[in-house]
């Protein structure tokens, strides 16, 4: 159906993002491509469905195949034009040339997609719709035209958990082969049956990819066992190095130790130390130009973890708010809204999109800073925090000693940094490198509660195990609004929803069942 051959793709400054990629996607195919922001992954995504939308920006050499395919694409982000066109537009429905039949098709394919909008808001613009809506509408504009391919990146970026189980019961169910790039971990143990993993190793001058025919929960102990392997194979020859370099020491200091020593009588004898000397000389630059194994260092091999701290009493009520009406640009969202938090709540607020979950964290933002409370947060949309003009390393500084950027850097560096990316500014870091430096801050700092939106939306699920376990032994308490349900599962006691009667508790456990 679709193949790739020998596929590089490179920087027009040499730097390779991909390297003799071969790959073939066929009928049944629901391949997720994962990795790290800035491993490749969109720029994949846009060579699949036509290499001139890479748009001069890449050098690509190898073969792509596919001979008269129709590609629907969805692609990460929608752009301003996209947005403002009506859902008419989109469902071309405003076509003049327009059939009744078309219509009548149109309609049934939204029935089938369980896609729900009144018809009286097909003249809006997609501007208007929730992030859930956006993607059900795009998806059901591509199934128009009968796509053989589908490739969706990053379709759950802005997606609530009804759109999520909607998605998930769409490419369960849709005989179409799908690509699709996710950081869903739930979504991608249900629903890919192929993993395409796009890494950047050696401090990201190495470009791997890895093809796996399986689930992603058996990729994932396979990748463990085949590192498990490599770790083992590279602690072997290096403890073998280590002994036979041992006993070269001790032969040549005592060869060294008889030329030192030797007569000024015995010539002969001299002459056969010096050439042993030359012998044992070449044995070691043998031995040193054996090629010898890496230990393997994975993207997941990420560290973070804050500092010991008292923990904050468990009986401390850090806030307590009682909010008559939630509303925004006159829309009331919610009313009596009504909350706790003690001092080691794990608290989840969960909703659908545009209920107003973050203007709501917003507004306990606010309450919180009021009561003095020492309060680290992290929003859903990260440039409005971050001073991207400034490099990660100056971002962080509080104190400027030379000790506070020695720990900077060395925590940058366990989140994968390199030297050069530490150094650049933040208005050219992925989304997913502005993410880690914002958690990196919240490590940082000594923090009573933490409330955060979204915070795990631009990281690779391979480092998401990480995150979860840096967060379940953080002191205070935690209050986030998510859709990620293993996070939710993992991290959280206490699950709330946001509606327009205000709180409402849910059932975990019946949560991560669905």
């Amino acid at each position: 159906m679709l193949t790739l051959h020998h596929i590089t793709i490179s920087t027009p400054l040499g730097r390779v993002i991909l390297k003799d990629l071969d790959l073939s996607v066929n009928t049944g195919d629901r391949l997720a491509v994962i990795g790290e922001e800035g491993n490749g992954k969109s720029t994949l995504c846009r060579l699949l469905v036509d290499p001139h939308l890479l748009d001069g920006a890449f050098v690509v050499s190898g073969s792509r195949f596919a001979p008269g395919l129709r590609i629907g694409y969805l692609p990460q982000t929608f752009s301003e034009d996209q947005l403002n066109q009506s859902v008419a537009h989109w469902l071309r429905l405003d076509d003049p040339q327009s059939s009744m039949n078309h219509r009548v098709a149109v309609i049934k394919q939204l029935a089938q997609l369980g896609i729900s909008i009144p018809h009286q808001r097909f003249d809006e613009p997609l501007i208007r719709f929730s992030g859930g809506e956006r993607i059900k509408l795009a998806i059901a504009s591509l199934m128009i035209d009968l796509p053989e391919l589908l490739v969706l990146d990053e379709p759950t970026n802005d997606l609530d958990l009804p759109t999520l189980r909607w998605l998930e019961r769409f490419l369960l169910s849709t005989r179409i082969p799908v690509v699709f790039v996710s950081h869903d971990t739930t979504l991608l143990t249900r629903c890919a049956n192929r993993i395409l993993h796009l890494e950047q190793t050696q401090r990201k001058t190495v470009p791997l990819w890895t093809l796996h025919s399986t689930g992603y929960e058996a990729y994932l102990n396979a990748r463990k066992a085949n590192l498990q392997r490599q770790t083992i194979l590279a602690n072997k020859q290096k403890a073998d190095y280590d002994h036979q370099v041992e006993r070269w020491r001790n032969i040549y200091q005592k060869v060294e130790h008889a030329q030192a020593t030797i007569s000024r009588q015995d010539p002969a004898g001299a002459r056969l130390l010096k050439k042993k000397i030359k012998n044992l000389k070449a044995v070691k630059d043998r031995l040193d130009h054996q090629p010898k194994l890496k230990k393997p260092d994975p993207e997941e091999a990420v560290t973070l973890f804050f500092d010991a701290h008292a923990p904050v009493p468990a009986s401390k009520r850090l806030l307590e708010d009682y909010l008559e009406c939630l509303s925004m640009n006159g829309r009331v969202l919610s009313h009596d809204l009504q909350l706790t938090v003690m001092g080691q709540d794990r608290v989840a607020i969960i909703g659908p999109n545009g209920c107003g979950k973050t203007t709501y964290l917003n507004h306990l933002i606010a309450q919180a800073q009021a009561k003095g409370i020492k309060l680290g947060v992290m929003p859903q949309h990260l440039d409005s925090t971050l001073p991207l003009h400034r490099c990660a390393v100056d971002a962080l500084r509080v104190t400027g000693t030379t000790e506070e950027k020695t720990r900077i850097m060395t925590l940058l560096g366990n989140l994968k940094f390199t030297a050069d990316e530490m150094l650049q500014p933040l208005g050219d870091c992925s989304q997913g490198q502005k993410a880690k430096v914002l958690l990196a801050s919240l490590v940082m700092g000594d923090y009573e509660l933490l409330i955060l939106d979204e915070p795990t939306r631009n990281l690779s699920p391979l480092t998401l195990p990480v995150i979860v376990g840096m967060l379940q032994r953080f002191h205070g308490a935690i209050l986030a609004v998510s859709h990620d349900r293993h996070f939710l599962g993992h991290v959280f006691t206490s699950v709330l929803e946001l509606g327009l009667r205000g709180l409402n508790a849910i059932d975990l456990d019946e949560l991560m069942r669905v």
